[in-house]
């Protein structure tokens, strides 16, 4: 599953963990868009905590379209 994310703090940690009570094995793919708020610390901690596969950081926000292209591009298999 991909989730693009651009300034997501007060959202991500949420659907993040909704995610992962649906009883289906899925790989949970994170695109940062260059979020300028808080949104890369959470993304760290769920890692860390195993709530997240993968993140992907753009350096610049590119829009949905790109970071969706990312994550398909990204690393699947989990």
């Amino acid at each position: 599953m991909i989730v693009p994310a651009y300034n997501e703090a007060a959202t991500l940690e949420t659907v993040v963990r909704r995610l992962r009570e649906v009883p289906l094995r899925v790989e949970i793919i994170v695109v940062d868009a260059a979020s300028t708020d808080q949104t890369g610390n959470i993304l760290d901690r769920l890692t860390r905590e195993g709530l997240l596969h993968h993140v992907i950081r753009h350096e610049t926000n590119r829009g949905t379209g790109a970071a969706l292209r990312s994550g398909i591009a990204g690393p699947t298999g989990t």
